[in-house]
């Protein structure tokens, strides 16, 4: 979308509904003069002043008591002139403060809008623009901390510094070219060579760092899957603390996902507990199973769950199978000995030997293992 940059427009920047404070934001050229066309006395130009007045409708009469401040471009948000009304938050308040700066010549802000001319104005890059929104989406303190990062220009500062360093090259590398018949070399090659490896490593984990960034805020996807009755559902409500799943002992009862948000270390958790994935008749349970393997293309990590005191089983294979294609893929995956409070029959060590993803020894039951998953799963993102 195209803004009309030369407006003065106007929103509501705090939440809507009932509260102690509203505060109404207009920036632009005329956003002091609508403001004065609005109260019982005139703002003076004066920034960063802190001025009562009475804010009245078009009919002169009192619509509420306000405090406004001036920001004088380019000290401001928007590196526009911008005004403050800080009111009481009732919605007919509001509504009625932004229809009178409306009716004197101000727009309504678009979705936005004032970052965008923040940006326009040089008071943030880009990199800033798009934390201003991850701050406010932050869900967990560590993707709050990430997009604060972002926000006070930590991710500019590694990309100007790796833009420098890369401009140094290809000056070096010119001076190379320009006496090359001299035999002159500002740098050797060698070294020029070591250098752009160096500086292609930390290209690399800056990519790594915005994927990590993406699960900081979308949350890590752990998908539950196994055979049927291992106890995948009683598993995922140990993990989030809630019973979300529906645990019984009849094969098969979880015919669809069933997802379950949680918080883990300050890390967002979206854990999804799926159909037991076996060989069966059933057209209804066969559509669970296939809906499954679709999510586990989707998840993040899979919890590949067994059963400790009984025999691998055929289906057992068919999971591990799918391991042993994830673990050639470099997916991730944490393998979960289930009900081992009931003890592990002798042929798991063997079943397992070909893989090399972590194995927890774990009972939903009892909780035992419960910290040694979650420290797995961290690890699977550090």
């Amino acid at each position: 979308m195209k803004y009309n940059t030369s407006d003065t427009i106007v929103a509501l920047a705090t939440p809507m509904g009932a509260g102690a404070l509203a505060v109404v934001r207009l920036s632009g050229a005329q956003a002091l003069s609508i403001t004065n066309q609005c109260v019982h006395k005139p703002i003076p130009a004066e920034p960063r002043r802190v001025h009562f007045r009475h804010f009245l409708n078009a009919n002169q009469e009192l619509l509420d008591q306000v405090v406004v401040t001036f920001f004088q471009a380019p000290a401001s948000y928007t590196g526009e002139d911008v005004v403050e009304i800080s009111a009481h938050n009732n919605p007919l308040i509001v509504k009625g403060i932004i229809e009178e700066a409306l009716r004197h010549g101000a727009r309504v802000a678009e979705p936005g809008e004032f970052t965008y001319r923040a940006f326009l104005n040089g008071k943030m890059d880009l990199t800033q623009a798009e934390a201003v929104a991850e701050v406010i989406a932050a869900r967990t303190r560590q993707s709050l901390t990430h997009s604060l990062r972002h926000l006070t220009g930590v991710l500019r500062d590694r990309i100007l510094a790796i833009k420098q360093d890369v401009v140094n090259y290809l000056s070096l590398l010119e001076i190379n070219l320009d006496f090359s018949d001299e035999e002159i070399e500002a740098l050797p090659r060698e070294e020029l060579a070591q250098r752009l490896d160096t500086t292609i490593e930390r290209l690399q984990q800056l990519m790594h760092t915005y994927s990590y960034g993406k699960l900081l805020e979308e949350g890590i996807r752990i998908l539950f899957m196994g055979r049927p009755n291992v106890g995948k559902s009683s598993l995922l409500n140990r993990l989030v603390g809630e019973e979300r799943a529906i645990v019984s002992d009849i094969p098969g009862t979880t015919r669809d996902y069933i997802e379950a948000q949680a918080q883990l270390d300050g890390l967002l958790i979206r854990a999804v507990d799926t159909a037991g994935v076996r060989q069966t008749p059933d057209a209804i349970e066969a559509l669970g199973i296939e809906r499954t393997l679709q999510q586990a293309e989707q998840a993040d990590v899979v919890a590949a769950v067994f059963e400790a005191p009984a025999p691998p089983q055929d289906d057992d294979q068919v999971l591990k199978s799918r391991l042993l294609t994830w673990q050639a893929e470099k997916r991730h995956a944490v393998v979960l000995l289930n009900k081992v409070d009931r003890g592990e029959h002798g042929a798991w060590d063997t079943f397992l030997e070909e893989l090399s993803y972590p194995v927890v020894r774990i009972s939903a039951k009892t909780g035992k293992g419960m910290d040694a998953f979650r420290e797995a799963l961290l690890a699977v993102f550090e």
